[in-house]
């Protein structure tokens, strides 16, 4: 580490010329004024007493005064050494605390986790990793922003977002996307509903259906499920246009008709018997979601520890 000053000792600016002073210098000329000899400082710093001299000398040369007078073989430090003693002292103090503060922070998982997510991601599956990451980490607070993957994947590219989790990923040399978990989607109906436990889509056709929102992920995927298949969703008996998962799970429940939702969605849903999946033949609909970083970008420790407990989340395929 170095610090610059002006030419004298003044602090550095106008049209002066800078002179830097290096940490290891300082170290020297403390060592060197409390010892009193170049000798006893070189054996104190482990290293030759020619360095400790030139170290000195180069001192001397950048500050453009003398710090020492050489009296044979002793030396007494010059008014300017005694200016420079407890200014050394003072800025090698600072490098201290500076480093250990550092350190601290490096080591440290406090503060709040500021995360993008898109519906499912944010209403179903980070409540409950926020929830065990901060039962080991107490002094973490979340807030977790929720809105379509394109806002997010914009969010992190905009450096407003860290870390986001998405339902989609796109092509871009600036971000990560690193798998996360794996959602199937399924036609669930309320549980009042008279089904077998498979429909054919000719069936299905023939059902009450409940669609999602131009734009959401879910209808996004039976879009693309339709234009690989043959299967315009025209061809569906459409009884609502519904804007949220949410809303979609309430009409559900109340039988105003079927639809196909996030697995991870009516898992409680599923488990206290308001719903009943049907599996629909021949069909799988499945789709990822992605962690979603900036590659160039440094995280703090603690992003960079819950990252961490993301993808140890992923590769235990813990949903």
């Amino acid at each position: 580490m170095a610090v610059p000053v002006g030419a004298q000792g003044s602090p550095a600016g106008g049209d002066e010329r800078e002179a830097i002073i290096e940490t290891r210098q300082l170290r020297i000329f403390v060592t060197v004024y409390r010892s009193g000899s170049f000798t006893r400082a070189a054996e104190q710093l482990s290293t030759s007493q020619p360095a400790v001299s030139e170290q000195i000398r180069s001192l001397e040369r950048r500050l453009g005064c003398r710090l020492f007078d050489r009296l044979g073989r002793s030396i007494r430090p010059t008014r300017q050494a005694e200016i420079l003693f407890p200014r050394a002292l003072a800025v090698l103090d600072d490098i201290r605390r500076l480093e250990r503060d550092l350190l601290v922070e490096a080591n440290e998982v406090s503060g709040e986790l500021l995360l993008g997510a898109s519906t499912i991601a944010g209403t179903y599956i980070l409540p409950r990793i926020a929830t065990d990451f901060r039962a080991e980490h107490p002094e973490i607070s979340f807030e977790i922003r929720i809105a379509d993957s394109g806002e997010i994947i914009d969010s992190v590219l905009n450096h407003d977002l860290l870390i986001g989790i998405v339902g989609t990923r796109i092509s871009s040399a600036r971000l990560n996307f690193f798998p996360f978990i794996e959602d199937e989607l399924v036609l669930a109906a309320s549980a009042r509903r008279k089904l077998a436990p498979t429909v054919t889509l000719q069936e299905l056709a023939e059902l009450p259906f409940l669609l999602r929102e131009q734009g959401s992920g879910t209808r996004k995927t039976l879009e693309e499920y339709g234009l690989k298949n043959d299967f315009d969703l025209s061809r569906l008996n459409i009884v609502a246009v519904l804007g949220s998962n949410a809303a979609v799970k309430e009409a559900i429940k109340e039988d105003l008709g079927v639809s196909v939702l996030s697995g991870i969605s009516i898992r409680d849903e599923l488990r206290c018997g308001r719903l009943q999946k049907i599996r629909i033949q021949g069909v799988s609909l499945k789709r990822s979601f992605y962690i979603s970083t900036l590659k160039k970008r440094t995280l703090p420790n603690h992003y960079t520890v819950f990252l961490e407990t993301l993808l140890g989340r992923r590769a235990a395929g813990d949903e």
